[in-house]
């Protein structure tokens, strides 16, 4: 038998870190990291640029999108609420407070309306994906589970 080993004394070296093994083995030790390092890097990318990562990643920015423009109608309201309180009080406000209070209102209903239009894009960009890359049997059940109910688009009259 030719691959029987003779001695046993070549057997009695296990693979343990020690220092001595590092020390001896450092290259290797460190081309094994970096190699598991560049290998988790590349699975991750891969996850982001299947089909699953596209979507989800618009789902999350779609959400972040939604609380913008949730955050952005509490603070209409409350720039209304203020500006009504002062005009309840305009004999004793200073003239000023109360055309601060209305800028303000104006400023809080722009900024709703980029955010309302932040998240038609996102919705847009999660309904092509959608119609791009899942099966047609399969689209209004993702639409309704990801988009909620959904009231068709019209263009605002000018």
């Amino acid at each position: 038998m030719c691959c029987v080993p003779v001695s046993r004394a070549h057997l009695r070296y296990r693979f343990a870190m020690s220092p001595e093994f590092l020390t001896r083995n450092w290259a290797l030790v460190a081309a094994s990291v970096l190699g598991t390092a560049i290998f988790l890097f590349v699975l991750f990318r891969a996850y982001q640029d299947s089909i699953r990562g596209r979507f989800k990643a618009a789902l999350v920015l779609l959400r972040k999108r939604e609380r913008e423009a949730r955050a952005a109608r509490n603070a209409v309201d409350k720039a209304a609420t203020k500006l009504e309180r002062l005009r309840a009080k305009a004999a004793s406000v200073k003239p000023r407070h109360v055309q601060e209070a209305s800028e303000s209102l104006e400023d809080a209903r722009a900024l709703l309306k980029i955010a309302d239009d932040q998240v038609l894009v996102g919705r847009n960009h999660v309904r092509k994906l959608i119609v791009e890359e899942y099966p047609p049997k399969r689209h209004e059940a993702m639409r309704s589970k990801y988009l909620g109910q959904e009231t068709p688009f019209e263009h605002p009259r000018r």
